[in-house]
């Protein structure tokens, strides 16, 4: 048969698909053949074998073949069109119930053979499927026979206008694979066309399981490729000679005892210090794990072998308090730089220097440097984007680099599940600190707090509240401007309330913070950008409200803000709707306190960015369980290796085959 469409082709080129379909279909990302083909189904309902109507079992989902009896229509006490039928074989017989839907009557020839597949339920006096699929006479279909895939829906689109298209393109497509049998049988992988067709349709579990290892493995090659071509054009990086007295000097300089986890940390960073080639690291621990000290012994080394570093920080106030750190505790304060905004300090290049600085290092940091950087720190790396830190990077010889964070990007945590990154995980806490209890709560129910909050403020509690807005442009979400109205009116008027937000002056801001840490009382408002540098340890209580407006990461840098003192911390997260969908996504700080496992749990939720792209997040085929396999990614980085060694220009070609297949 002549294939009708491309890969590429525009969906609205397919037959059936008119602008307002393609338009709902734009909403599920899907603009291509090929986003068709990779809307992969999120779960499949078993009806490979129908059952008698008797072996019929509440709570499971089932098939049957029986014939349908004429359905009855009526009201129900609350106003709802309801419309039931009996089916029937010789084993017995159900009901079948449908709400609201006043045409399934005409499509029902009485007393006629159909196969009916769903959800059996108790309900009213007996069992029953609602909404059932049906379809006439008692021969296999996608929609109710076999494994049948359940898509991501939106408005306008469900799950059996998918099925009904994907399948129909799956036999009118031309679908070419980029790789050959050299590639594919020694790891046992499916050709491309019958991945997908196996992905939407396996006859088997098994052939599933083969489908989405195949189309996973695509994802592993192209990562790997771009990254081997990617490390190939960057050039050596440099390599240090570690320094026995240099850390003992350090240790003996720091006013405490490292941990064992920053130790190990420490050890790791030495050894990205001494390779050659470019390294990337994440150092990942809570807020007050120690992670800045691990950088201390990085920059002395350099600094010692006549090399310089810079550290980026996303607010002045976190880079200021970098500087004062590194001023207290390097064995070289002298050749510690601050480079922002409003810093008046030079950019000195006659000596090697520790930069410290937020995104004016990108400007003001020259490409060559008679003492090049041995390494770059980015800390919280998920307030800059992927441009930023490559125009930091991008020089000769290329930086090691290291990611500082307590909650990592879902694209770095992905890079590191599957053995592209390495980890370092600081767990150690801080002595008598409690963790922080954590509560999502409705804006119904927070309106009866002002007595709780005026009470924690009597007995000597401070108050962060974070809103994502500064002025009301939104209806229905925080701004500071709002959000500070409504607190002078409910906070008893000897407790001062605040504001702060990026439209101050860096000076205006830093009076403000000083002003709420000397005073020890009263309520800040502020929006995220308190979320890194601030370190008031009477602030015990954080307040976020339209809580869903942030990422995961946010949030928990967010409540790493209180409960920094020896009192129990408290973090009240407040959606803008008490119907709230994102609801659930909240309770995921309640259960979880690790940065780490948030960001996992993130990853899983939003997806990934492009990993090597200009995304953050939400590229990565996260639905793919295979995704996840690290031996098929070393597999598929062995694979990538040898095909640029063999010839670099037909990997290239395989990577851009790979984009569009």
């Amino acid at each position: 048969m002549t294939a009708l469409y491309r890969l590429n082709d525009s969906i609205t080129a397919v037959k059936g698909v008119g602008p307002a379909t393609s338009e709902k279909l734009s909403r599920l990302g899907i603009d291509t053949v090929r986003d068709l083909f990779r809307h992969f189904p999120l779960r499949f309902m078993d009806f490979t074998t129908p059952v008698p109507v008797r072996e019929l079992r509440i709570g499971e989902t089932q098939a049957t073949v029986a014939a349908i009896e004429e359905p009855k229509t009526f009201y129900t006490g609350t106003g709802k069109l309801l419309t039931q039928a009996t089916a029937k074989d010789s084993s017995g017989k159900i009901t079948l119930t449908w709400f609201n839907n006043p045409y399934i009557k005409h499509l029902i020839i009485a007393n006629t053979t159909y196969t009916i597949a769903g959800k059996v339920s108790f309900w009213g006096k007996g069992k029953t499927i609602i909404s059932p699929f049906i379809e006439p006479g008692n021969s296999a279909s996608i929609n109710t026979r076999g494994l049948v895939p359940i898509y991501p829906q939106t408005a306008g689109i469900t799950s059996k206008m998918l099925r009904g298209k994907i399948h129909e393109l799956l036999h009118e497509t031309a679908i070419i694979d980029p790789l050959n049998t050299e590639i594919l049988q020694p790891l046992d992988l499916l050709n491309l066309p019958q991945a997908y067709q196996n992905i939407h349709f396996p006859q088997t579990k098994e052939l599933h399981w083969q489908a989405d290892k195949r189309l996973s493995f695509n994802e592993h090659l192209l990562i790997n490729i771009k990254n081997q071509l990617e490390l190939l054009s960057l050039g050596q990086s440099i390599s240090l000679k570690i320094d026995p007295q240099i850390t003992q000097k350090t240790n003996q300089a720091l006013p405490f005892t490292l941990t064992a986890d920053q130790q190990k940390t420490v050890s790791a960073i030495y050894k990205d210090l001494r390779t050659p080639s470019f390294t990337h690291r994440l150092i990942q621990g809570d807020t007050g794990s120690g992670k800045t000290a691990t950088l201390i012994f990085a920059a002395n080394q350099c600094l010692a072998q006549n090399k310089s570093c810079a550290i980026m920080a996303p607010t002045e106030i976190l880079a200021n308090q970098h500087f004062r750190t590194f001023l207290d505790y390097s064995l070289y304060p002298q050749n510690v730089r601050l480079i922002t905004a409003t810093s008046t300090d030079r950019i000195n290049t006659h000596e090697p220097t520790i930069y410290i600085g937020t995104h004016a290092l990108i400007s003001q940091l020259p490409a060559e440097l008679k003492y090049p950087l041995a390494f770059l720190a980015i800390d919280e790396q998920h307030k800059f984007g992927v441009n930023q830190r490559d125009e930091l990077l991008q020089r000769s010889p290329m930086p090691h680099l290291f990611n500082l964070s307590a909650t990592p990007i879902p694209r770095t945590v992905a890079l590191g599940l599957l053995g592209d990154i390495e980890i370092s995980n600081i767990r150690h806490k801080p002595l008598n600190r409690l963790p922080t209890k954590t509560f999502v709560i409705s804006p119904t129910h927070f309106k009866k707090s002002p007595t709780w909050l005026t009470e924690k403020l009597a007995s000597g509690n401070q108050i962060f509240v974070v809103c994502p807005h500064i002025s009301e442009h939104d209806t229905g979400i925080a701004s500071v401007e709002k959000i500070s109205r409504d607190y002078r009116k409910i906070i008893p008027a000897q407790y001062p309330v605040l504001t702060i937000h990026g439209r101050m002056q860096s000076a205006e801001q830093n009076r403000i913070l000083n002003e709420f840490k000397t005073s020890g009382r009263g309520v800040l408002i502020a929006t995220s950008l308190i979320e890194v540098g601030i370190d008031i340890p009477q602030a015990n209580i954080m307040i976020i409200h339209s809580a869903e407006r942030f990422g995961l990461a946010s949030l928990h840098q967010l409540r790493g803000r209180v409960g920094r003192g020896e009192g129990q911390g408290y973090c009240f997260l407040v959606p803008s709707q008490d119907d709230e969908e994102e609801a659930e996504r909240l309770q995921l700080l309640q259960k979880y306190h690790s940065g780490l496992i948030l960001a996992q749990k993130d990853l899983r939720l939003r997806g990934a960015g492009e990993v090597f792209g200009l995304k953050q997040h939400g590229a990565l085929p996260t639905r793919l369980k295979y995704f996840w396999s690290k031996k098929l990614f070393l597999d598929a980085k062995k694979r990538a290796k040898a095909l640029i060694l063999k010839d670099p220009q037909n990997a290239e070609e395989i990577a851009r085959a790979l984009t569009t297949c």
